[in-house]
């Protein structure tokens, strides 16, 4: 039997040796001290690059390159290389996208939107070892920003963990990741053998991009650099045991929802919707996108459905009435509920207190345990499904 080949810190700068920098040429990484910490586990290699000095755009074509190089090592089972951010206590960790371990993969080139529209249905690609105790991924989407998806996706877990159910909570807004802010959430991530640990607030678990990079840094990514950091978030978070990981998307059918529905099996989505027409229009998009996906629509929530005046609780319907629910009804999917426009949502949000914690007995708080209450026998009956291997089932 032939032995492993060693693989030792000599071995890598050799690798590297002749390994120069793409804009600066005449500089060889090794003298440009970018490597910032390197771990050799037996035939897996874990580099790390600090990209405070690199030019933006250079980052992720650097971060591919080195991978591909270790990659070809004799005797590499498997080579990953991270990138760092910033210096001294700004220094944070940015996921890069995961490149496939053989070279044909790595020269393999994204599909332009035409191509990826002409494939149709979309199916993931496969299992991901981080998600395989997850018993239930749903997705909480809207087509339009600002109709309050992210408030719903929080207050929704919150009300599911408070009956008993083991829930985590993933933001996939690259662009504009607000959950850590609204769960009151601060502080570095810990990672546990090369695994992020999410942090926990009001009893769920969450991970966020936003919980990685400085909250003033603008993330000024392309589609491949926010694909990689959406599979990373799913493949090297510590996830552990879950019945629900409920999944906050950004607004829109972009580059998120494509990963999302090509990476991992989603066994529904719930669409959040206010009652205007305008954003009634984006909202079909959205729920286009998950039937060309394959993805069962579980129903649709009417948020800022009505305002109730604290003084009388006369309701006013600000944006129309009963938008989202006649849609629902027009489309066959069920209406969840309707969540009131109230101060206390805002406030509670803006302190980090979901209202379902803040005042479990206002009426916002009671809607979403009543659609909570509602998404518990669905999520059984995905979990079955998901365990006999039946993804594409269409819920009740």
């Amino acid at each position: 039997m032939t032995s492993p080949v060693s693989i030792n810190q000599q071995t890598i700068h050799q690798a590297l040796s002749d390994f120069t920098l793409p804009w600066s040429p005449n500089t060889r990484l090794l003298d440009a001290n970018i490597i910032e910490n390197m771990i050799i586990e037996g035939q897996k290699i874990h580099l790390t690059l600090n990209i405070a000095k690199v030019p933006e755009d250079a980052a992720e074509p650097l971060r591919a390159k080195v991978e591909h190089r270790l990659q070809q090592i004799e005797g590499i089972v498997q080579a990953r290389v991270f990138l760092n951010t910033g210096e001294g206590n700004n220094k944070r960790l940015v996921f890069p996208p995961r490149q496939a371990a053989s070279a044909n993969a790595a020269q393999q080139k994204p599909a332009t939107p035409h191509q990826a529209h002409k494939h149709a249905p979309i199916k993931p690609t496969g299992p991901i070892e981080a998600l395989q105790d997850v018993k239930c991924i749903i997705a909480v989407a809207s087509g339009k920003g600002g109709v309050g998806k992210s408030s719903t996706a929080i207050n929704l877990a919150v009300s599911l963990a408070n009956q008993g159910l083991k829930v985590g909570l993933m933001d996939a807004d690259v662009y504009g990741p607000s959950v850590p802010h609204m769960l009151g959430l601060e502080g570095q991530v810990e990672v546990i053998n090369h695994k992020l640990i999410p942090m926990t607030a009001w009893g769920i678990s969450a991970m966020s991009i936003g919980m990685l990079v400085p909250p003033e840094q603008a993330l000024i990514w392309r589609g491949p650099m926010v694909m990689g950091a959406i599979k990373q978030l799913l493949s090297d978070v510590k996830w552990g045991e879950l019945d629900i990981l409920l999944v906050d998307t950004p607004p829109g059918t972009g580059d998120v929802q494509l990963t999302l529905t090509q990476s991992i099996q989603i066994d529904g989505a719930i669409i959040v919707s206010t009652p205007q027409d305008v954003a009634l229009l984006d909202a079909r998009r959205g729920i286009a996108m998950f039937q060309k996906a394959k993805t069962p629509i579980l129903g649709i929530v009417e948020n800022m459905a009505y305002f109730s005046c604290p003084c009388c609780n006369e309701k006013t319907y600000i944006f129309g009435e009963n938008g989202a629910k006649k849609e629902a009804n027009n489309l066959g999917f069920p209406f969840l509920g309707e969540i009131p426009l109230i101060p206390a949502i805002r406030s509670g949000a803006d302190v980090g207190v979901p209202i379902v914690a803040q005042d479990p007995d206002s009426i916002a708080a009671k809607a979403y345990q009543e659609i909570s209450e509602l998404m518990v026998p669905v999520i059984k009956r995905l979990t079955v499904q998901r365990a006999n291997k039946k993804p594409e089932a269409t819920p009740e």
